[in-house]
């Protein structure tokens, strides 16, 4: 097999043929025992629709290659796919149903890309339905317009330190040039000792929302800078930019990848680490619990 039919591979059915299942399953999100280390609770996750996997307990990812590399131990790309093919052969799942690739990215085709403050009608009220304050949000975020298919589109758009743009409207949700994390820093220029960890955009946006309607039970008082992860995809990022901090909140998701995200960050940076969430433990997120909607 060649490089191009082992990326064909669904990475399930590869980690089946080894003798692993998952020990969960929810929206193409397959969760099992890292099949990297030993452990008790399941921290690796593969993304079936975009067949990528992620292991949390080591902040590594990718596709079916940079797997097989861990698990067979080798940067050697001939030994990989001779491992994979001898697992392949013989496995009906693995030839039965083949991964069929995404088009390309859909932010590849936009065209005519201009970004300006954010005043668009349609972005405010979508932003209203989420209870996101207008300033707030008009602080922290533009408005970008692009052409796709030959029709006029836009969406909220938040940079990211790369100057790549996050993009959120009503109906998509998607990432203009080089994804990356988001620093917000409380004083240009300077440090604070703490800092808070947002999964999205929207989290962060809820989350100043909060804070200028005083809400003490959920907000951290005083001076922090905030780190948007803008996926959890991009923990080992974030994981490199937390060591000069003394005191690390995380308000994640509660679900199981954002608790997985807490257990990294907290297994690297021990005490410093406080889980937030629980501040909010009967909403999902952050927007969730800013609109009061429970689980």
């Amino acid at each position: 097999m060649n490089i191009s039919e082992v990326k064909q591979i669904r990475i399930t059915d590869f980690l089946q043929s080894l003798g692993h299942r998952p020990v969960k399953i929810r929206c193409g999100q397959y969760w099992y025992l890292s099949p990297l280390r030993t452990e008790n609770t399941p921290s690796f996750k593969v993304n079936d629709p975009t067949n990528e996997w992620y292991d949390f307990g080591i902040a590594e990812g990718g596709g079916i290659i940079e797997l097989a590399m861990l698990l067979y131990q080798t940067s050697n790309i001939n030994e990989v796919l001779r491992h994979i093919s001898t697992h392949a052969v013989g496995v009906p799942s693995i030839r039965s149903r083949p991964f069929c690739p995404l088009p390309g990215r859909i932010e590849d085709t936009m065209k005519n890309i201009t970004v300006s403050p954010l005043n668009h009608y349609a972005l405010l009220s979508y932003l209203h339905s989420r209870s996101i304050d207008t300033g707030i949000a008009q602080r922290y975020c533009k408005e970008i317009h692009y052409d796709l298919y030959r029709r006029h589109y836009f969406a909220i758009a938040f940079e990211n330190v790369s100057g790549g743009y996050e993009m959120r409207n009503p109906y998509y949700k998607g990432c203009i040039r080089k994804k990356d994390i988001s620093i917000i820093e409380y004083a240009a220029g300077g440090k604070q000792e703490h800092v808070c960890i947002f999964e999205g955009f929207t989290d962060f946006l809820s989350y100043q929302t909060l804070l200028k309607q005083n809400n003490a039970i959920v907000c951290v008082q005083g001076m922090c800078d905030h780190i948007i992860m803008n996926s959890v995809s991009n923990l080992k990022k974030t994981l490199e930019v937390l060591g000069e901090y003394k005191y690390i909140h995380c308000y994640l998701d509660n679900d199981l990848a954002g608790e997985k995200t807490t257990e990294t960050i907290a297994g690297l940076y021990g005490i410093r680490v406080v889980n937030e969430a629980i501040r909010y433990i009967d909403y999902k997120d952050l927007n969730d619990c800013l609109r009061g909607k429970r689980r």
